[in-house]
């Protein structure tokens, strides 16, 4: 059987942003944090949980919880996994007892509704504290992630807080049609905020050149 093996880092070299980082990571059983793994303390905008064979929510940040939430309103993300978490979990678990030779990720999209995009990537991992195999989850955002994006671009070509709206919902591939249903506008309209929005960019990019 081949593992993904975590590589833990002596907590006691690591440098006053990463321990105050580690810090704010909640954690639902008394595992020591060196368990996180650094890669993913150095990307904190994704969610992340660690999951064990059992169902079982080992590790979960705020941003996980917050998704969680989302996909399961009724329910608690601290002592449950919604059915779409746990089913791309086991269908990780069916590939390797398939394929024991084999490492698999498994990369998945959860589409909730038009502004609500979660993609999910799956992969085995080892800790010594847990004694045992466990399902490292990534979460991202779509939506969040677009708009973060679309924040940035909107001050980069200096747009209107309009033309910010109509971008952001562009940028997420919204139709004219939906930008407009959303917005509250008419389609032309939505035309007329595109063309003046293409119109600052190619300023931009002129200036760039």
């Amino acid at each position: 059987m081949h593992t993904s093996k975590l590589n833990l880092a002596d907590p006691s070299q690591e440098n006053k942003k990463y321990q105050r980082q580690r810090s704010k990571l909640p954690c639902y059983r008394k595992v020591n944090q060196s368990t996180v793994l650094q890669g993913i303390i150095d990307n904190l905008i994704d969610g992340i949980l660690i999951v064990s064979t059992q169902s079982e929510l080992i590790y979960i940040n705020d941003i996980a919880s917050r998704i969680l939430r989302q996909l399961h309103q009724n329910s608690s993300p601290e002592n449950f996994l919604p059915k779409e978490i746990w089913h791309i979990c086991q269908s990780l678990i069916q590939s390797r007892n398939l394929f024991p030779h084999q490492i698999w990720q498994l990369s998945s999209e959860i589409f909730v509704d038009i502004s609500s995009v979660f993609k999910i990537n799956a992969r085995w991992i080892y800790s010594k504290e847990i004694k045992n195999d466990c399902i490292l989850l990534t979460v991202k955002d779509y939506y969040q992630t677009i708009k973060s994006i679309a924040v940035e671009e909107s001050q980069k070509y200096g747009l209107t807080p309009r033309e910010k709206e109509v971008w952001t919902l562009q940028r997420a591939n919204y139709t004219y049609k939906e930008i407009a249903a959303e917005l509250c506008i008419t389609p032309n309209t939505v035309k007329k905020h595109i063309k003046s929005i293409h119109s600052k960019q190619k300023e931009i990019f002129n200036l760039d050149e």
